[in-house]
C-alpha cells in the first residue's frame, strides 16, 4: 500500500513513520500515470522508483525475448525479479 512505502524513505527510522502514520492518513489514492512496459523506453521504466538499471535491463530483455507481455504478472517470470517488490513496482507499470 502506499502508507507502507514510507517505512522504506531513506534515513527514516520506523518510529517516525509510525509517528508520521498517526498523525496523518491517505484520504484519497493518488493518480499515478502507468507506463505501459511494452511500449515504453528504457528511460521510463528506469524512472520507477522500484527499478535500478540492472533490473531494466533484464526487463527490457524479456521483454525482446517474448516480444510482447500479454500480462503484467509476466514479469515475475524474470530471473532475478525482486518478487518482495512487486507489488509496488506494479503501481507504476502496466502490459497493454
Amino acid at each position: 500500500t502506499y502508507a507502507t512505502q514510507l517505512f522504506e524513505v531513506w534515513k527514516l527510522d520506523k518510529s517516525t513513520a509510525e509517528d508520521i502514520l498517526k498523525t496523518f492518513q491517505i484520504k484519497t489514492r493518488p493518480i499515478i500515470q502507468k507506463v505501459n512496459v511494452n511500449t515504453a523506453s528504457f528511460k521510463q521504466v528506469l524512472s520507477n522508483p522500484y527499478i535500478d538499471y540492472e533490473l531494466c535491463k533484464k526487463i527490457f530483455d524479456f521483454r525482446d525475448e517474448v516480444a510482447e507481455l500479454q500480462s503484467i504478472e509476466e514479469l515475475k517470470n524474470i530471473q532475478g525479479f525482486p518478487l518482495d517488490k512487486y507489488d509496488r513496482i506494479v503501481l507504476y507499470l502496466e502490459a497493454k
